[in-house]
């Protein structure tokens, strides 16, 4: 079996939907797939349509070899066991889950699973931003409903004493805050992520959403424009954290918000500068919502490669 007949199978697990990629060694996606994540049914449901999503996806690789298959998953994951060591309710009864072994189980090929926000940034670090150096200290951060972060430092995830390095969405920004799901207050992820420029959006007008909020700032309405800056300067403050703590070469920003970057980077960049005389490198993730079903084929091409340690 030579390395160029390898597939590999990736998915991003998440509380809305699961997608999933048949790919080849080089990192081309040959089929896509989109399923709804059914969490009104709890694990029993999950897990019927992660395993549904696997099966179609070998349906189409029949004429291609999968060598392994990798999931990206919502939770705080063991990555050397593969199971879920905690997850919230957006993923009901998923804490626990040993999803490596499940997996292998029902379809006798090795799993490798780590957390999704891991796998978007090895999927960004390898098939999108192509230029970023592997010997690098790379930030993922992912600003969607949350605020999501991964570590990506010469070319692999630091993944902490128990998986939960790189949750940056949970430093504290405000002491006494905004109270957070996860039993904290003042979280980064209340202040910088869609959830709070909803809540912005709202104590403007009680109308009015995150997509309204950002249409009115670029039409230049007084305060949405002074909002969006607010929220801005939180981020800001927080990439600053971050960047003090972990001396990243750069920062990747991915995740749903960067659809609208185009009207809050600016804002973003001008905060940074105020607040900091250091440079802080920022680039925007490329791969959209591709990152985590491409970063989680990589999991599997990568574990296959230090079991076997060649491709024959």
């Amino acid at each position: 079996m030579t390395e160029h007949s390898s597939h590999f199978i990736g998915v991003d697990l998440g509380g809305t939907s699961l997608k999933g990629g048949l790919l080849s060694l080089d990192g081309t996606v040959k089929s896509e797939l989109v399923k709804r994540t059914p969490v009104e049914e709890g694990r029993e449901g999950i897990l019927r349509e992660l395993f549904t999503l696997i099966e179609e996806l070998l349906e189409i690789s029949v004429d291609d070899h999968v060598r392994a298959i990798g999931i990206g998953s919502a939770g705080r994951i063991d990555p050397v066991t593969g199971t879920v060591l905690y997850a919230t309710d957006n993923l009901p009864g998923w804490t626990g889950t040993p999803l490596s072994e499940l997996v292998e189980g029902r379809f006798g090929l090795p799993a490798f699973v780590d957390n999704d926000v891991n796998a978007a940034a090895i999927g960004e670090t390898w098939m999108g931003l192509r230029d970023t150096v592997f010997t690098s200290s790379i930030m993922f951060i992912s600003l969607g409903t949350g605020v999501g972060g991964a570590i990506v430092h010469k070319g692999g995830i630091i993944h902490g004493a128990n998986g939960g390095a790189g949750e940056v969405g949970h430093i504290l920004l405000v002491p006494g805050g905004h109270p957070c799901n996860c039993g904290q207050n003042g979280c980064l992820e209340q202040y910088g992520s869609g959830t709070a420029l909803n809540r912005i959006a709202r104590n403007i007008e009680p109308e009015w959403n995150s997509h309204i909020l950002l249409k009115q700032c670029t039409e230049g309405e007084p305060r949405a424009v002074r909002a969006v800056e607010g929220f801005a300067a939180d981020l800001a403050a927080g990439i600053i954290s971050i960047r003090n703590m972990l001396d990243p070469h750069k920062f990747i920003i991915g995740g749903g918000l960067v659809d609208s970057h185009d009207v809050w980077w600016g804002y973003l960049r001008s905060k940074l500068d105020a607040l900091s005389g250091q440079q802080t490198m920022l680039e925007v993730a490329q791969l959209g919502n591709r990152a985590g079903l491409i970063g989680a084929a990589k999991l599997a091409l990568d574990g296959i490669a230090r079991i076997s340690g060649s491709w024959k």
